[in-house]
């Protein structure tokens, strides 16, 4: 199985000239571009939210439009800079709903891995939060089969990782998720963006991957944003998942 993780797309409404606006969005038909002429192609690219620079449903269907583009299909969650029910409206075939309270949380079966997309926006600001009922949500599905390779797929890296923008936006109840993922051996990845930075890290049992930057600043660079990129994930014989950035030039 081979997975692409992208994030962070910032795309605007139709018309959006501004600076910013015109080079993400360029960024991104660039590197669907990209994904598209993979071989083989991808069984699945998972988005990690801020699909959208603003929330509106006008950039929405824009984002829409731009993504559907791709050949291979796609998963999403949402991130800060999206209106949850609006980018839902969007893309509901593309990120389900679940029972708990509308949250963009749900399982993507059919694959040797399975895949849970979690919904981690807070009640207020860019950090991060997964309230008790997703928790439990999200411990109710894992027990369900501890068998299967898992990958969980989320917005925000559940804790610090040495960016001071991205740790003051800070994830409010981290350790919390991180109790819940210890228990599973199987989680064999959790996949995030938010920071704008390609980084690995071994939390909890398992390894929490970042997107790289799309071509937003994550602060750490000298110099401009670097290229846009992407990763590649793939599921060995036994489960394992090796991963290489791809830049897009």
């Amino acid at each position: 199985m081979r997975i692409v993780q992208i994030s962070d797309l910032h795309i605007g409404e139709k018309g959006d000239d501004s600076p910013v606006g015109v080079k993400m969005l360029a960024n991104v038909v660039k590197t669907i571009a990209h994904i598209n002429q993979l071989d083989p192609q991808p069984d699945l690219v998972v988005i990690n939210g801020n699909i959208t620079s603003n929330g509106t449903i006008e950039a929405s269907m824009n984002a829409r439009e731009v993504l559907d583009a791709l050949n291979c299909p796609y998963k999403l969650v949402p991130g800060p800079n999206d209106e949850r029910q609006t980018l839902f409206g969007a893309f509901a075939d593309k990120a389900t709903a679940n029972e708990v309270g509308g949250v963009l949380s749900y399982l993507v079966e059919g694959f040797p891995m399975r895949l849970i997309g979690l919904d981690s926006l807070g009640h207020h600001g860019v950090g991060g939060r997964v309230c008790p009922k997703r928790l439990n949500w999200l411990n109710t599905h894992l027990s369900s089969d501890t068998s299967v390779p898992t990958i969980i797929f989320t917005h925000h890296v559940p804790m610090k990782i040495g960016a001071a923008a991205a740790d003051a936006d800070g994830f409010d109840n981290g350790e919390n998720l991180g109790a819940v993922v210890a228990q599973y051996s199987n989680i064999n990845r959790i996949l995030c963006g938010h920071i704008n930075l390609a980084t690995h890290t071994a939390w909890q049992g398992t390894i929490v991957t970042s997107a790289p930057s799309m071509g937003m600043p994550s602060g750490l660079e000298e110099g401009e944003a670097p290229a846009p990129a992407y990763h590649l994930h793939q599921m060995g014989e036994h489960g394992d998942l090796v991963t290489r950035t791809v830049f897009v030039e």
